[in-house]
């Protein structure tokens, strides 16, 4: 009887510690996503104080989406080599310190420096917040429950930024937005030294006595080469690093995310065609360079599992279009609608609560429609917000409308991207779990950064006086409900279902 209670105790000690870890990860994740947003408010004075030019301004915000998006490959593969909780701390680190100076900066050129820099730690935290989840929870329905909470935190990220960066800067002033990371980092540093545990290893002794009995088997079973197999899984580990790879990762993904973020800037489509053009060349070559490695960074084994290239595909997509959509309708909501930035922000809150709660519906879903059919119904959802948007937008409906609408998109989402991350990771093996989140992560910025480039050209080509404006959206959400709907297509024809395999 006392041994049952005391392995209750112990049970219920480790599921407490996981939903705590779990509210730390998804608390960062939600913090990554809203200082992506926050920084939009509080441009108009970020300019005046510090005297950006209109051009040099969106360098504030291009600076962290260009190392974000070309390091999270790196990122990734680091926190297989080097530990997840060691790089998730590292990033936090790198990008508490870049939001100090950055808070605190003169000049316009430390600050576009301090933004890069954030993006830099952003990208070794996201793969590696990613990846400790997949460690925590077992594939199955408290996976799928995790990866829930993870889509709301991330989704819920960009209204939020939009309510904060208004709260703030209207009541503290712009540097608020960047100090205001300070203290919370200071306080999620130490406790993920509390919740979060590296996998455990033998020590050295223990690591020899076990090659020794590797041997010893190896012998007595006398299979030729049993010996150095068996042996060479269990000694210590030698990583080689690979430069080349890393080098042409990074500047592969930097050149695509370059060329998409000012291809839509008037007189740069030329130069966005060119860069994102040799950044494909690069990324080719990577994959030339990656088949001969010996430990390469994009192992490239993990494309034999059965859905892992096709999640890429369909969450870049589905991610990338949401992504985007959600900044269309912040800018609608102002620019059409003419609500304040902060009535705009107040709009989404119902926004994150609808993707939380659809999110844990996936499991109920998933033993009803498989994997592939809840994918493509949450693509269609999404779709079908998207279209009732573009409607409304072209006639002007009720706001109430709009509302309604916005939480179809939500409900859609909640579902899609909790599906997509989790085609997207399992089956990995817990070494390749860091490379696996990095390209989960990758898909989603590459796609955002892609959909951007046309939603956003559409919504300003479109745009002009007289109420042209909300012609334009109306144009960019019926595009959004197109690509959605190839989306649903593209799962449809690609993903498997787990029974299927």
């Amino acid at each position: 009887m006392y041994s049952d209670t005391r392995a209750t105790a112990g049970e219920r000690t480790t599921t407490d510690r996981r939903g705590a870890a779990l509210v730390l990860l998804c608390g960062t994740q939600l913090l990554l996503l809203v200082d992506f947003s926050i920084v939009n408010i509080a441009l108009p004075d970020i300019r005046q104080a510090l005297g950006f030019t209109p051009a040099g301004l969106s360098w504030v915000v291009s600076a962290y989406a260009l190392t974000f998006g070309g390091f999270l490959l790196l990122g990734g593969r680091l926190a297989d080599l080097l530990g997840r909780r060691r790089l998730f701390v590292a990033g936090l680190v790198l990008f508490g310190l870049a939001s100090l100076v950055g808070g605190l900066a003169q000049s316009s050129e430390v600050l576009v420096v301090m933004r890069a820099i954030q993006g830099g730690g952003a990208a070794l935290i996201a793969p590696a917040l990613l990846s400790l989840i997949t460690m925590l929870y077992p594939e199955g329905p408290e996976r799928d429950r995790a990866f829930g909470w993870f889509t709301a935190a991330s989704a819920s990220g960009f209204g939020l930024g939009v309510l904060a960066g208004g709260v703030l800067t209207s009541a503290l002033g712009w540097r608020a937005i960047f100090l205001m990371n300070v203290p919370l980092i200071a306080v999620a540093i130490p406790v993920a030294y509390v919740l979060l545990r590296e996998p455990s290893r033998p020590s050295l002794r223990g690591r020899q006595a076990l090659v020794r009995g590797a041997q010893r088997r190896g012998r007595s079973a006398a299979v030729p080469g049993a010996e150095a197999s068996e042996a060479s899984q269990l000694a210590e580990p030698r990583h080689r690093y690979d430069v080349a790879g890393a080098v042409l990762g990074v500047a592969g993904l930097t050149m695509v995310s370059y060329g998409l973020t000012v291809a839509p800037r008037s007189g740069e489509l030329g130069r966005g065609v060119a860069f994102v053009a040799t950044g494909v060349v690069l990324l080719g070559i990577l994959l030339l360079v990656e088949r001969k490695a010996s430990d390469p960074l994009l192992p490239l084994s993990l494309f034999r599992l059965p859905n892992l290239a096709p999640a890429l595909g369909v969450g870049a997509l589905g991610a990338g279009v949401l992504g985007t959509a959600t900044l269309l309708l912040s800018l609608y909501l102002q620019e059409v609608r003419d609500l304040s930035a902060l009535w705009a922000g107040v709009s989404f809150l119902p926004f994150g609560v609808a993707i939380a709660l659809a999110a844990q519906a996936v499991p109920w879903l998933t033993t009803r429609l498989g994997q592939r059919g809840a994918l493509a119904a949450a693509a269609l959802l999404m779709a079908a917000g998207a279209g009732a948007l573009s409607a409304l937008a072209a006639g002007d409906g009720h706001l109430v409308a709009v509302l309604v609408a916005m939480l179809a998109i939500a409900a859609g989402f909640g579902v899609f991207y909790t599906l997509f991350t989790l085609a997207g990771t399992s089956g990995v093996a817990p070494a390749q779990q860091g490379i696996a989140a990095g390209l989960v992560n990758t898909a989603t910025q590459v796609g955002t950064a892609f959909a951007a480039a046309i939603l956003v050209t559409l919504a300003g080509v479109h745009s002009g006086v007289d109420g042209a404006a909300a012609g334009g959206f109306a144009v960019a959400f019926a595009v959004a409900a197109a690509i959605l709907v190839a989306a649903a297509a593209l799962a449809l024809a690609t993903i498997r279902d787990a029974t299927a395999r």
